[in-house]
């Protein structure tokens, strides 16, 4: 049985609920800090002895400019807005709704994040592009069965190895 890939077009930012419109890339990083305890046992033996201390979580997506975004389509203006509120807002990612452009409410990951940078790129003859980075505010929680969901919109490719 052929193992399934997602395919990173699949994969969706949510920012207040609406998916980024014309987004052009995800990255999510979910980083573990630690500690280290020294011990005259663990010393003893010149092993380190490590302690996770905390999680955090990053996002970064970059996108195309939308002039006419509404709601439903978060624009460069609206998430500029959501920056200088100093809030943190909701956000999510997960798989894509079958052909829509939205992502599916029932899997991925949620929680509050900070936009902690926007850029806005406009060279000449070129798309205006964005990008934007967030950083978690606390908990980012399993929605479901997380980017693993059963029936999922991964794509089997060419070179899957048998189960």
């Amino acid at each position: 049985m052929a193992k399934s890939v997602l395919d990173g077009t699949n994969l969706i930012l949510s920012v207040g609920g609406s998916a980024l419109g014309f987004s052009t890339g995800c990255k999510v990083t979910t980083t573990t800090e630690t500690g280290e305890r020294v011990t005259k046992e663990a010393a003893s033996g010149k092993w380190k002895e490590k302690y996770v201390k905390s999680f955090s979580e990053s996002i970064s997506a970059e996108g195309c400019v939308l002039t006419d975004g509404d709601s439903s389509t978060p624009t460069y203006d609206q998430l500029k807005e959501k920056q200088l509120a100093g809030e943190p807002i909701d956000a999510s990612y997960g798989l894509r709704d079958g052909d829509k452009r939205t992502g599916k409410t029932s899997g991925g990951y949620s929680g509050k994040y900070i936009i902690t940078s926007l850029e806005l790129d406009g060279q000449a003859g070129d798309d205006a592009k964005y990008s934007v980075q967030l950083e978690n505010c606390g908990k980012v929680a399993k929605v479901a069965a997380g980017l693993s969901e059963s029936g999922s919109v991964a794509s089997s490719k060419a070179g899957g190895t048998g189960a």
